[in-house]
């Protein structure tokens, strides 16, 4: 699996780790499984349009399968792979990522979500902070909710480090993200900016991209040519 860190390219390539994805066009679309059983050949992804912006659906094999709504216009779909999609509107970039405890290893037998969650905040933070000469963490506030239980941090970094990074010095970038526990993933959204004068809290338009956010046990199964997907 990829390591996908809350470094994000932003309109200036913010990324710490990865080129400027403003020249990545979405992933075309693969096979997608249905209730658990054999694969079949399925949008891996898909995006409606709707009355308050667009719904974006997670189809991957293998991986959880969910909607979310990302409100508002002028948000570009720039990238969507099986752990991790990104949405650029001018200087703001909102990436929605995977990290999978059984190959990252963030946390071990016993813990409960919470001590999950913690540790793997300090397993992105080790990573992140050497690519910078100055970085500041927020401590997790937890919450629960009707989807499980959510940490809410923030991070930035200033001043790039060229060595290790491979790609030139890494933009200075803040943060603000929100990871949900579902044994055995962490799913990621990250919000990320240039503005250090923005607050570390979450905007009216995040807590309903938070709050609109599905899962589906069952995924959407295979579609055949000219078949919709039946919503709710």
């Amino acid at each position: 699996m990829t390591r996908n860190l809350p470094a994000l390219a932003v309109a200036t390539c913010l990324s710490v780790l990865t080129a400027c994805s403003a020249t990545q066009t979405p992933t075309h679309p693969g096979a997608a499984a249905a209730g658990g059983g054999p694969t079949q050949e399925g949008p891996a992804y898909f995006t409606q349009a709707t009355s308050t912006g667009a719904r974006y659906a997670h189809n991957w094999v293998r991986r959880p399968c969910f909607t979310l709504e990302v409100p508002g216009g002028g948000w570009i779909l720039e990238t969507a792979t099986a752990d991790y999609v990104q949405w650029r509107r001018g200087g703001e970039v909102l990436k929605v990522y995977l990290a999978d405890n059984r190959d990252a290893a963030f946390a071990v037998s016993g813990m409960n979500p919470e001590g999950v969650l913690r540790g793997f905040i300090g397993y992105e933070l080790d990573y992140v902070r050497p690519k910078f000469e100055i970085s500041r963490a927020v401590p997790p506030q937890i919450d629960l909710n009707a989807q499980g239980v959510w940490a809410h941090w923030g991070w930035e970094g200033r001043s790039g480090k060229r060595a290790g990074v491979g790609r030139g010095k890494p933009a200075d970038q803040k943060h603000l993200v929100s990871s949900l526990w579902i044994d055995p993933w962490v799913l990621s959204f990250d919000w990320a900016s240039t503005r250090f004068d923005l607050p570390y809290q979450r905007t009216a338009e995040m807590a309903e991209v938070l709050r609109s956010l599905e899962f589906h046990p069952r995924c959407f199964g295979e579609m055949g040519t000219g078949e919709t997907w039946p919503a709710g």
